[in-house]
């Protein structure tokens, strides 16, 4: 089961947030809106930002034109979040590195 991310129940009670959730699966990242995923690759986020509070946290994730903001997170989960999506980004940008590098040297003859 993929890591999922969503609004405490007093977050979601004091910042008025509604009901979403967040996954991370594979090279995806899905927001849950009222019970309706979207589903994004994560190499087409333009960007993840996290707005720390006190208590709860913001998360905004930006994919062109889609601006989502998501309220009333725990602050230690929203960085969670932040960590886990970096690390995932990265590991993707490793491996399209390496099948270049790959396709690379076996166009040169080197494999």
């Amino acid at each position: 089961m993929p890591p999922t991310w969503q609004p405490s129940a007093w977050g979601k009670a004091l910042t008025s947030s509604g009901d979403w959730k967040l996954a991370l699966h594979g090279d995806a990242v899905t927001v849950t809106l009222a019970g309706v995923a979207i589903v994004t690759a994560i190499e087409d986020v333009e960007a993840v930002v996290v707005t720390r509070g006190l208590f709860w946290s913001q998360i905004r994730i930006e994919v062109g034109e889609w601006v989502s903001r998501l309220y009333g997170i725990r602050s230690k989960d929203a960085a969670a979040f932040e960590r886990a999506f970096t690390a995932s980004l990265k590991a993707l940008q490793l491996r399209q590195r390496s099948a270049e590098f790959d396709a690379a040297a076996h166009r040169a003859g080197l494999d």
